[in-house]
């Protein structure tokens, strides 16, 4: 008999929104405004959230604790960085920065009038590490994340994968630290992951494992993957 690996599902229709004139907020765990005991951070994994900002506005984000932020555009280019200094990032491309607590992220649509939609990543982060905020942009093309997961993002604690499947396209993701946690986030489409059903926007995090299987159910099917040392 086959184990099951002990993991958590996080379906979409039981994610926390937040609309405002301004924005408006998909949270697969408590963040800001939306708390939720049942919803609780996964180790160091923080949040994660799907944004859609209206144009000309800003998001301005406090961080109650060190944090190593990550922000990956959807659709259209979006300013990352703080009050006084913004970078541009636009599709294809992932910002990482660290926000130290006290401090807060600002993330800003540079459209007139064109909503931009777009993940915001929070983990935390040893405060000592964080005394120096600091910034990167990992540049990546869509012709890499097809067929299959590509990893964008390395760290010593944090890994970040994206891909794009065909119907019935397989891979296996191999965790570099089998201590660490998986979590795949479905952007399009629908997967199954080690025999759970996943579709759009539903999440599954799973510990103690050292390789997942993945299959795509549909066609151009979009997963993002995080493996984070806990």
């Amino acid at each position: 008999m086959t184990l099951q690996i002990p993991g958590r599902l996080y379906l979409a229709d039981q994610h926390g929104t937040l609309t405002t004139p301004q924005s408006s907020r998909r949270s697969v765990f408590s963040f800001g405004p939306y708390q939720d005991a049942q919803r609780p951070a996964a180790g160091r994994l923080l949040a994660l959230n799907e944004e859609t900002l209206a144009g000309g506005h800003q998001l301005v984000l406090p961080a109650s604790q060190a944090a190593h932020c990550l922000v990956l555009p959807l659709t259209g280019a979006v300013g990352c960085g703080d009050a006084l200094s913004q970078e541009l990032v636009q599709v294809e491309a992932v910002w990482a920065g660290l926000v130290s607590a006290g401090h807060q992220l600002v993330l800003s649509n540079p459209y007139a009038e064109e909503a931009v939609s777009f993940l915001h990543i929070w983990l935390a982060l040893d405060a000592s590490l964080a005394a120096q905020p600091q910034a990167t942009t990992v540049a990546y093309t869509f012709q890499q994340v097809e067929s299959g997961l590509a990893e964008l993002v390395s760290t010593p604690d944090l890994r970040l994968s994206l891909g794009r499947f065909g119907g019935r396209q397989e891979d296996v993701y191999r965790l570099h630290d089998t201590e660490a946690l998986f979590f795949a986030y479905v952007l399009a489409g629908a997967f199954e992951v080690e025999g759970r059903l996943l579709h759009p926007n539903d999440g599954l995090a799973l510990w103690q494992v050292q390789q997942v299987e993945l299959e795509a159910l549909s066609n151009n099917a979009l997963v993002l993957v995080l493996e984070v040392s806990q």
